[in-house]
């Protein structure tokens, strides 16, 4: 009875039928012949597994509903289930509930699915796999523990095998921020190579002002009326003081030496 039952293939899933209940309503005359037929197929042994019959001759229309218990059946022996009329009479609301018991061995328990403990064969491969699913594991995560805990392990392997050594001086910057540690991928590539783009970026500088010339030629303004430029008297006369101070000093030296 797919669809009524749990799914019973496993190997190690035990599953039995040990109740049955059904409910109809029938709408007939008081005086017609008229008996129901509540049944399953048995597609092992053949015939039916259960079969109960309703008798309403020389009833009025009302409603039924019964309960069965009994012994434990396979659940491969319940096949497809029906309600006929044999009679002049019609039902309505009609309701069939089984009731059963399944048990599962201690294996099945525990692997039925490998996400189920972490000794199942295939865990690591079925829990990666739901958290490449993941934008973001949060603390709530029913695997956030596992994630955490295999991240332990992993980095104390990772410190009895592996030796860091220290960077030299030379070592180039961008190399040693690019190092993996190897502890459970807890640097981004993409991420340190945009930082290290910023870094090395050559920043624009915008001028405080532009202007531009009219016809691109800076024309002269200032005109000189006997086109030669006066000797700067003052300047010379300081020229001179310094050329007679610098002497004197010399001569000075000289005689001490």
């Amino acid at each position: 009875m797919n669809g009524v039952l749990p799914d019973s293939s496993s190997p190690n899933v035990d599953l039995v039928v040990n109740g049955i209940s059904y409910y109809y309503v029938m709408e007939k005359e008081t005086e017609a012949d008229v008996s129901v037929y509540v049944r399953n197929i048995d597609p092992v042994n053949g015939g039916y597994v259960f079969e109960e019959v309703d008798d309403w001759s020389g009833l009025p229309s009302n409603s039924i509903q019964k309960y069965f218990r009994f012994t434990g059946t396979e659940a491969s022996r319940w096949g497809d289930g029906e309600i006929s009329v044999d009679g002049d009479g019609v039902i309505s609301d009609p309701s069939v509930v089984y009731l059963y018991r399944m048990d599962v061995t201690e294996p099945n328990i525990i692997c039925s699915n490998p996400l189920l403990n972490p000794q199942c064969p295939g865990f690591l491969e079925a829990l990666y796999k739901y958290l490449s699913t993941l934008d973001y594991l949060s603390e709530d995560d029913p695997y956030y523990d596992e994630w955490v805990q295999i991240q332990l392990e992993r980095a104390a392997e990772l410190q009895e095998s592996v030796i860091i050594e220290e960077p030299e001086e030379d070592d180039d910057l961008e190399t040693f921020l690019f190092a993996d540690p190897e502890v459970g991928g807890l640097i981004d590539y993409d991420q340190q190579e945009n930082i290290m783009d910023q870094l090395s970026a050559v920043g624009v500088i915008e001028p405080y002002f532009e202007f531009d010339i009219p016809g691109n030629e800076y024309k002269e303004t200032i005109q000189l009326k006997d086109k030669k430029i006066p000797e700067n008297n003052r300047a010379l006369r300081n020229l001179a003081n310094s050329a007679r101070y610098n002497s004197m000093v010399r001569s000075q030296y000289e005689r001490d030496n």
